[in-house]
């Protein structure tokens, strides 16, 4: 096994390791064991466990940033933007299970990670993207102004950043439906009633 293999690996492993036990509660003879090495061996890959978490946590908050910028890069109207917001925090978070079950059991920690990597500004682009997309709804008079603009946004991100819990999406039921099912059931609710409707979404 090449040395990326073996990296990739131990993350692998690691993660699914932190994600049932938790990160203090984990040893690096564990992970050692899980990966077929031996514990020293560990260290030529990554000088701590922290490391390691702050490397699952950062490969997971990169290729999220950059699903991110790639939906606002296409200047979506604000519900159909939301859509694919949500269809990428769907993706992503099926793709890095692991690193998502361990922000769940312990956010705090995670996010002392983020600030210990520099990298608070690259993990709020998504908040902010969910932010703007709803305020710029409210200024076009497509949202409810009655409706604080906050509660909004995180009833919509618990309902999106919980779903992997739950949801296992087939053939028949993708991640591209639930997203668009979350939006449509949220923004009926937000939906200003002067507005008009030609759709589920409204767009």
């Amino acid at each position: 096994m090449d040395p990326q293999q073996r990296r990739k690996l131990i993350l692998d492993r690691s993660a699914a390791i932190f994600a049932r036990k938790g990160v203090s509660a984990t040893t690096i003879r564990e992970i050692a064991d899980a990966v077929g090495v031996h514990s020293g061996a560990l260290y030529h890959y990554f000088p701590s466990k922290e490391a390691i978490v702050t490397e699952i946590m950062r490969e997971y908050i990169l290729d999220l940033s950059s699903r991110c910028e790639d939906v606002l890069a296409r200047r979506l109207a604000p519900v159909e933007r939301l859509v694919a917001l949500a269809e990428i925090a769907l993706e992503t978070n099926e793709q890095y299970d692991g690193a998502t079950s361990i922000w769940r059991r312990e956010g705090d920690y995670m996010r002392e990670r983020v600030v210990e990597a520099d990298m608070t500004a690259t993990a709020d682009l998504m908040e902010i993207a969910w932010r703007e997309a709803i305020a710029e709804g409210v200024d076009l008079g497509e949202f409810r102004t009655d409706i604080d603009q906050r509660v909004f946004q995180e009833l919509i991100y618990d309902a999106v950043w919980h779903a992997s819990r739950w949801f296992r999406p087939t053939p028949e039921n993708t991640l591209a439906d639930l997203a668009r099912t979350i939006i449509t059931v949220f923004v009926s609710g937000m939906r200003n009633p002067a507005a008009s409707a030609t759709g589920d979404l409204g767009t």
